[in-house]
Order: structure tokens, then sequence, then C-alpha cells
């Protein structure tokens, strides 16, 4: 059985992987960022109403990858704000759920600003290292 505590455990590291996922992108640290995800997770992309796309990469090590560059190609700092997870579903080894992501970007001596806006989409398995991402997709309502 699958207990209220444990279900509000589960959501909790859950959040913590895709916090960590926030925070590796926007660090630069691929080590973290690489962490959250299963071996052999999935990863992509849309802005929505327009044809931009990335992704969708197979396997942790081509997700850091492919990422990895396109953080390299940003020449600003990112900080990706995570808010209003619903889950979708929750059992003792897999969970889906949707959350909204506000992306801001600050360089060249300007202020913070909101760039875009969207929702990430995920799954997540739960094992032998606790829960981890095993898909992560992002649909943008605007490129930036």
């Amino acid at each position: 059985m699958f207990n209220d505590l444990q279900q509000q455990a589960a959501r909790h590291e859950i959040l913590q992987r895709l916090h960590e996922y926030c925070w590796g992108y926007d660090s630069n640290d691929m080590a973290l960022l690489g962490s959250v995800f299963t071996e052999q997770a999935s990863s992509g992309g849309i802005v929505a109403d327009t044809n931009l796309s990335w992704g969708t990469w197979h396997g942790k090590a081509a997700i850091v990858e492919a990422l990895s560059a396109i953080r390299d190609s940003q020449p600003d700092r990112r900080r990706h704000v995570i808010d209003t997870c619903v889950f979708e579903q929750l059992d003792a080894s897999q969970a889906s759920a949707r959350v909204y992501v506000n992306i801001f970007s600050y360089a060249n001596g300007r202020p913070p600003h909101l760039v875009t806006v969207g929702e990430y989409s995920l799954s997540a398995r739960h094992g032998n290292d606790g829960w981890r991402l095993d898909r992560l997709d992002e649909v943008l309502d605007s490129a930036f």
C-alpha cells in the first residue's frame, strides 16, 4: 500500500529532481543535471504554434550532451523558476506530472527579465537510487 505519507515524500523527491535539473542547467552543472535522469530517459521540447523544437533525445548521456551544447551557446544567464505542479498519476513506482516554468534572463548589465513561460510534462520512476525522471518534455508559450 502506498499511503499518504509515502505519496507526500514521493512528490517532494520528484520535485527535488526537477529543481536540481533547473539548477544544473542554470549554473551549467551538467553532472547535477544528468543526475536527475534515468539511463533510458528522453527529453525534448517545442515552442507552441511554431515549427521550433529541440530533441527528442534518448538516453541520459544524449540529453546531457545536447543540453550542455545549448547552454554553452547562450551568452546570458538563465533562471528557470517552476511552480504550480499537478501530479496526474502517482504510485509506489511511477509518476507523471505537469508544472509551469518561467524563464528569466540577464546579461550585459540588464536587469533580469522574463523571456518566456511554459510547462514541463514529466514521467518519473522509482528505483534503487530513488526517484529519477524518465521523461521531461517542455512546451514554451513563445520563442525568445
